[in-house]
Formats: C-alpha cells, structure tokens, sequence
C-alpha cells in the first residue's frame, strides 16, 4: 500500500496496538454456510448498521490420525478492483439474495473461499477483522493494520500507472511497450514483496520485527495485484479477446479504467480516515 511504513510509525506501535480490538467476534457481522453448496461455502454476512468496506477470515482445522492439519484464509476489499460498483457472483446470501453492489450494506453477504470441512470435522472459523465504510474497524490489530497496508500498496500501485500511462501518445503506437514494461515492473515488485517475511504466528504474537516485514510484505502484494490486473487487462485487448479494434482505443480504455480505480481509492471515506491512524506506508522503509 503506499506502503509499509516510515520508520518513525514503527516505534509508535506500542500505542497504535493499544487503539484496537483484539477480537473479531461482534454482532456486527457473522459467518454462515451455504449447505447449497459443495462442502458448504461460508458467507460473510454483515449485521451492523454500517456499511463494509473490507474483511479478512481465516480457518483452522484439528490434526487427522495421520497428524496432518489445514488452514486457511480468505479477504476481500472493494479496493481491489477498478470499478466504483457492480454485482458479482461472490455477493450473494445463503438464500440467493444478491447485494447491491460496491460496499457490503446491512443485511447483505459476500462469499468467502472457505468452506467447512469435506470429512465434516469440526474446524474453528472466525472473522478475524473488518473495515467499515466509514473508517472503523474491528478485529485483530495484526490483521487490520495488513488490511490498510495492503490497501496503501494498491494505492501506491495505481497511482503509478494512472501517472505512467498519462504520459503515452494518444494514439496507442507504445501500447505494446506500455505492456512490456507492466510485465517488468510485475516481476521487481514480486522480487521486492520476496525480500520480505509474513509469519502470522509471530505477527499475532505482537512480535514487532515480524510485524514491521509483514506489513512490508503486505504492502508489496498490493502493488504486484495492481501489476498483475493490468497484466491482464493488456493481455486481453493485444490479443484479441476484447470488443476494442485499435490500439488507440485500447490505451483509451485502459487509461479509463486506472483512473477510475484512482479515483475510487482517493474518495474512499474509509481509506482517508484509515489514513489519520496508520500513516500510509511507502515501500521505502529500512527492513527492521
């Protein structure tokens, strides 16, 4: 995200741990399954009178008689995708009702990439923090400050290429240029996210070494998921599986689409507060 801190924040995490819940059991928002479906998806469904913005769960499931243990989890955040709204299938109750689309209402659900277990043992599921639209948040201080520092590597990610792709000539002759270089710049910050460790066990633990890679690695998986979109975007329009014929219209509407995730990320309500209580990070930090 912009983003893993100065250096300066890192020495006030004592105090930024302090602000936080440390659980993400709340009776604003709760976890269901979908017995419609194969091993019974989980759905997030929000029960507060705000809006969500953003979650992260996580599954744990016991050992097997052969010792063996799964975990897993899943996140979602309306940041991460270009466009300010719109219904996909992930946004959908147990019951088939379909949200609205953008951020999560009262009453509405999306669905997670968790599901109760296929040998039907029983495996411990939390919600493990949330950012509502309006800049709260609830949760494990861990995970939410990860949350922003993955949202401050979009931010940081997108603003990159709405300012590189500005600068090309309108008429698309660079387009494949352009390409090329979003593929070199997916691959340095791949390598940069690398230079960096994320173990939840010691972050949870409050370890605040742990904690300063983690969110450096959390902030570098940001830029590379602003790379890797429009790697693919790209891909589509050079080779011919988009509706766009010139390659003047596909720089138009790539340009279209960055600076619409541009402006959906700076007139987030929810990142400008997040923003006054977690400084956004730069990528730029010493490693601790």
């Amino acid at each position: 995200m912009s983003m893993l801190w100065a250096r300066v924040v890192l020495f006030c995490f004592p105090f930024i741990l302090g602000r936080l819940p440390l659980s993400a059991q709340s009776s604003s928002y709760h976890l269901e399954s979908d017995d419609r479906t194969p091993n019974e998806q989980l759905i997030l469904v929000n029960d507060s009178a705000k809006s969500i913005d953003a979650f992260a769960a996580s599954q744990s499931c016991p050992r097997e008689a052969n010792g063996t243990s799964t975990a897993g989890y899943a996140s979602h955040d309306i940041l991460g995708s270009p466009f300010l709204s719109g219904v996909s299938s992930d946004m959908r109750c147990a019951d088939g009702r379909l949200a609205s689309g953008g951020a999560l209402k009262t009453g509405e659900c999306w669905r997670t990439s968790l599901f109760t277990s296929q040998q039907k043992r029983v495996c411990e599921n939390e919600l493990t923090a949330v950012i509502f639209s309006d800049g709260s948040f609830e949760g494990e201080d861990a995970v939410v400050r990860g949350m922003k520092a993955h949202r401050d590597g979009l931010a940081a990610g997108v603003h990159y290429w709405a300012d590189r792709i500005s600068q090309e000539k309108p008429d698309g002759s660079t387009l494949l240029v352009l390409f090329n270089e979003v593929e070199r710049r997916k691959a340095e910050d791949e390598r940069k996210q690398s230079e960096y460790h994320y173990q939840p066990r010691l972050v949870l633990e409050k370890d605040e070494s742990a904690m300063a890679q983690a969110l450096l690695w959390q902030y570098w998986s940001g830029r590379v998921a602003v790379d890797a979109d429009l790697e693919l975007r790209f891909n589509g329009l050079i080779n011919g599986s988009s509706a766009v014929k010139t390659a003047s219209e596909a720089l138009r509407k790539i340009a279209d689409e960055i600076d619409q995730w541009k402006t959906k990320i700076d007139g987030n309500p929810a990142q400008q507060k997040l923003n006054t209580v977690f400084p956004p990070l730069t990528g730029s930090e010493d490693k601790q």
